[in-house]
């Protein structure tokens, strides 16, 4: 150990102070030892300040050398310095991922003191309620969301519910769904959840269920009307052509009830089914056999002008595509006045991308109700849609469709003089 050379320092010169002392007989031996003590101690007093001097920074700085009595201690503090800076380290990685953690949250946090002024907040917290972090921290929450009922919610002693919010922010509406806890003794904090799309959801659930509601009660009200006139007439009150027409009305509501609910089913499928599988299509082939269904329906009222590259296949799902092809088909022959011109086209567009458009000479659609015409029994003109057998879900489905098959739909019109719906994909076409 490192105090035994000291103490043998000490003890040689005592000998020789003794030795000198008993030999000369005077009292320089004395002298002698209390100069050699005073170097020893001297020396050991310089190495002390070399490790004072490194101790102020011993993480970073050199140990020094040749400090004597001092190297055990420097040692251990070397060692005892090197693991606070690892502990410190993992310290320090540990909060970074804690803080990756919070920002990456589905949810808004927002850490307050005991006044609710601002401490931290995360990534989501700052869309949900509009916050910066240069302005916003250290100032208070209750300043910057100004709603009564936030305010009184916050200043309650506890919360033990959540509060429901409407905010307003850049013209759109959010609901937000907001609970303080406490933490950390005195300090709070704001956890946020946007229930906007939730309620979308909601508001789009319950018009679907008003619609197919609706949609269905009118051809029942028919059936049940004539079947009750049928069952409760006389025999012979209705003539043999009466019975005939109540039965062709029946028959029509009937097959009009039968096209709402495969539309639906169809629908229903697209929106729970994975991708379908695609195959490569003969699009001619394909196209082909719509140009037969979509001429027998037109029963010659139309012109047609069809105008098919044979050379451009795609690949796809052939059932999806002919139900696509077919609605744009089927809207254009009901929406198009008898001697109307109906082009469709199936080809590259200027970029080079698979195309198939119909375009007619019908009545045309006003510019506000273009946006919303892929909408679930969205129509323009609900009496003339329903006289004319449509069901409302046409392009509906055409959307999911296209979507399916990385397409967009494209919709242009002009009110009075036509309308041109395509489909354009952005796959490449098959060669």
């Amino acid at each position: 150990m490192q105090w035994h050379r000291t103490f043998l320092w000490f003890v040689f010169f005592a000998l020789i102070a003794g030795v000198w002392t008993l030999y000369f007989e005077n009292a320089w031996g004395w002298a002698l030892l209390a100069l050699g003590t005073g170097l020893v101690l001297t020396w050991r007093r310089y190495q002390g300040a070399k490790v004072a001097q490194w101790s102020k920074s011993p993480a970073t700085n050199i140990p020094p050398e040749h400090i004597g009595p001092w190297a055990d201690v420097v040692s251990q503090l070397q060692r005892f310095t090197k693991m606070q800076a690892e502990s410190a380290v993992a310290s320090q990685e540990t909060a970074n991922a804690i803080m990756l953690a919070a920002q990456a949250l589905p949810v808004g946090v927002v850490a307050l003191d005991n006044l609710f002024k601002i401490v931290w907040f995360n990534h989501t917290a700052k869309l949900h309620l509009n916050l910066d972090q240069t302005l916003d921290v250290g100032h208070s929450l209750l300043n910057l969301l100004r709603q009564p009922d936030f305010i009184r919610y916050a200043k309650q002693p506890q919360w033990p519910e959540p509060i429901l919010q409407k905010l307003t922010q850049a013209g759109e509406d959010k609901r937000l769904v907001m609970q303080l806890v406490n933490y950390a003794g005195n300090q709070r904090l704001l956890i946020t959840r946007d229930m906007t799309q939730i309620d979308r959801l909601e508001t789009t659930r319950r018009d679907f269920v008003a619609n197919v509601s609706h949609e269905l009660r009118t051809p029942l009200t028919v059936l049940a009307g004539f079947l009750e006139t049928l069952k409760d007439a006389p025999p012979d009150a209705l003539s043999s052509e009466q019975k005939q027409q109540y039965i062709e009305l029946m028959h029509n509501q009937a097959q009009r009830m039968q096209a709402l609910v495969a539309e639906l089913l169809s629908l229903s499928d697209l929106e729970s089914t994975s991708q379908a599988e695609r195959v490569e299509l003969d699009m001619p082939v394909l196209i082909g056999s719509l140009r037969q269904q979509a001429e027998a329906l037109s029963g010659g009222k139309h012109h047609f002008e069809w105008q098919i590259n044979p050379h451009l296949h795609l690949k796809g799902s052939h059932s999806e595509l002919s139900s696509a092809f077919s609605n744009l088909l089927n809207n254009a022959i009901r929406y198009t006045p008898e001697g109307g011109h109906i082009q469709v086209t199936w080809a590259v567009d200027e970029a080079g991308r698979p195309q198939f458009s119909v375009t007619d000479t019908g009545i045309g659609i006003a510019p506000e109700h273009i946006p919303r015409l892929s909408e679930r029994f969205y129509r323009v003109d609900r009496g003339r849609s329903r006289a004319l057998g449509g069901t409302g879900l046409g392009l509906a489905i055409t959307k999911h469709i296209a979507l399916r098959h990385n397409a967009k739909l494209n919709i242009v019109s002009w009110p009075n003089e036509g309308s041109c719906f395509s489909l354009v994909f952005e796959t490449s076409p098959v060669s």
